[in-house]
């Protein structure tokens, strides 16, 4: 990147951020969501030893993360057994154009989505609306933001940094009527709009939380079920996954997720938990912008391969002095290798 567009990026990004700490709004939400999400953590977790469960999560972690190449090998060997065709690819351009080949080879033209980071990150949507393709974000909050064409400001909360009555005007422009800024009634409109959505979808995209090797099983954990009907409806289903989400027994997925909607939401366990066990056709991205984690895991050095460790459950958004200040535009993790998992709903 020339020095000239670097200065212009800075100066763009700057901007963004000095009318985020002017935004009131935004502030008072985020802080109080960080005051009540402490209250509810702890009534989560009350009764448990989480010193024990932080290091059993560490530990299976850090040991998924230094046998990462032997789960890979075994998951695809398990996927392949359950007629799930993998592909591997070394870059996000090679992880787009592949989902975006299996869109156009399965005759896909619309395409529902659920929440996925790597997605996110990538730019899959972008990639695929310039194939022609209709792409429609099912997680509430991710709709919000596709419609207002902005990114998520949080990795669970997507649109934290919008008020209801904005929420309203938005709806009522989207759907041509006034609409009521009660949360419950905003929530209806966005069923009927999106049961559309699912009934015409061809393919379905999701991301997911576990990537069990010893079955060729995925995790998707949710709170709306937006994720079951992606995985359900459409004819093709495609799962994004960072190779980082790779474990090696269900048990140790499941520790795991005793851990997960606590520190993400506050939650004893989410509304969904869905497992999901080909068939299906799966497609590996091996490197997502060309990192590694093998490679990271072994160069890092302890104090960052302790990031490799965290349980991907937002915790760190709610806790660190930006979320407090300013709105969280991206936080992406650290060593995306996307993965991804394609083929008929099951």
């Amino acid at each position: 990147m020339k020095k000239k567009e670097k200065e212009e990026n800075l100066k763009a990004y700057k901007g963004r951020l000095d009318a985020a700490l002017e935004n009131k709004f935004l502030r008072k939400a985020m802080d109080n969501f960080a005051v009540a999400y402490r209250t509810s953590r702890e009534k989560a977790f009350a009764g448990m030893d989480v010193d024990q469960m932080i290091r059993q999560v560490t530990e299976i972690k850090a040991a998924a993360i230094e046998n990462n190449d032997a789960l890979l090998s075994e998951f695809i060997k398990k996927a392949k057994a359950n007629n799930i065709h993998v592909h591997l690819a070394d870059t996000a351009e090679d992880a787009n154009r592949i989902i975006g080949q299996i869109a156009q080879q399965t005759g896909s033209k619309h395409i529902v989505k659920s929440k996925s980071m790597t997605a996110e990150e990538i730019h899959l949507n972008k990639w695929l609306e310039n194939l022609g393709l209709e792409v429609t974000e099912t997680d509430l909050g991710e709709w919000i933001v596709q419609l207002r064409h902005e990114g998520p400001s949080h990795m669970v909360m997507p649109a934290i940094h919008l008020s209801r009555f904005q929420v309203a005007d938005l709806f009522s422009d989207v759907t041509g009527t006034v609409q009521d800024s009660e949360i419950e009634r905003l929530v209806k409109v966005a069923r009927r709009q999106l049961r559309k959505k699912y009934i015409q979808a061809d393919m379905g995209i999701t991301g997911a939380n576990f990537a069990v090797a010893q079955t060729g099983t995925i995790g998707i954990a949710t709170n709306e079920g937006n994720a079951r009907l992606v995985t359900t409806l459409p004819r093709v289903h495609v799962a994004l996954i960072g190779i980082d989400k790779l474990l090696p027994t269900l048990e140790s997925a499941l520790s795991i997720n005793r851990v997960l909607p606590k520190n993400a939401t506050g939650q004893a366990i989410t509304s969904y938990v869905t497992w999901i066990t080909g068939p299906s056709e799966c497609n590996l991205p091996q490197a997502a912008n060309g990192r590694c984690t093998s490679f990271f895991w072994t160069m890092a050095g302890k104090r960052l391969q302790q990031t490799l460790s965290f349980p991907r459950c937002s915790n760190v958004c709610a806790a660190g002095p930006v979320p407090m200040s300013v709105r969280f535009t991206a936080w992406w993790e650290a060593t995306r290798l996307a993965m991804c998992i394609s083929g008929p709903s099951v």
